[in-house]
């Protein structure tokens, strides 16, 4: 009878010691995801995967076009003057640019675990990072005037028109970025792309993830 009582202690003692450990281990998986925890996690990973403090998300190519003309006058106090006539050149030039944001705008302020275990991440202000003119594809047209000369009026039209067309090409580049939505949904994929498996590692399964993006609202990444 005895020896029946000691059985059934050392059952329970089993049972205590399995309950326990799987409780402990439930608490233990809930604590590694704990809302500071997600936020360290991020912020330490976009910081050490982009060394430059920039996070590129995407890029595109585009063109942009420059027209500088001038007029040469003889004489130009006779009404009307004598025009040496005019030269023009016009430059095309197609350009790669990239965007994405300054890692250093995001804090752990914008990165918020939700009631449903989803993680918002507010994304800062997505900017130009480089603008890349393809000089092997530029197309120049020069329209040289009756009494001018290509190597002189020719090549000043040539050099001006180049110079306007690299702001142009600058100009359109942040144009594209604040008028397309492709650049948000490019940069909401790759942002998960690079934190699911952090938030896998810290303990969540199959991580979810909303984004916050200024003046458009909330975006569920693609992927």
């Amino acid at each position: 009878m005895v020896r029946s009582h000691k059985v059934v202690f050392r059952l329970v003692v089993v049972l205590l010691l399995v309950g326990g450990g799987a409780a402990l281990g439930i608490w233990m998986t809930q604590a590694r995801w704990t809302e500071e925890r997600v936020q360290t996690s991020i912020l330490t990973t976009l910081e050490r995967e982009t060394p430059e403090a920039f996070f590129i998300t995407g890029s595109v190519t585009i063109k942009a076009e420059a027209e500088v003309s001038n007029t040469r006058w003889l004489f130009p106090i006779l009404t009307p003057p004598l025009s040496l006539g005019t030269t023009t050149a016009t430059v095309r030039l197609p350009g790669r640019i990239s965007y994405g944001f300054d890692v250093r705008t995001l804090t752990a302020e914008h990165i918020r675990v939700a009631e449903d275990g989803v993680v918002d991440v507010a994304l800062p202000e997505l900017t130009i990072y480089s603008v890349e003119p393809n000089l092997e594809a530029v197309e120049v047209r020069t329209e040289v005037g009756w009494a001018r000369t290509r190597a002189g009026s020719g090549e000043v039209a040539q050099q001006a028109a180049f110079a306007e067309v690299q702001r142009a090409l600058r100009t359109q580049a942040e144009a594209y970025l604040a008028d397309n939505t492709q650049p948000l949904v490019n940069t909401t994929a790759a942002l998960k792309a690079m934190l699911v498996p952090v938030l896998e590692s810290v303990g969540m399964e199959a991580p979810e993830m909303r984004v916050q993006v200024p003046n458009v609202g909330v975006l569920i990444p693609e992927g």
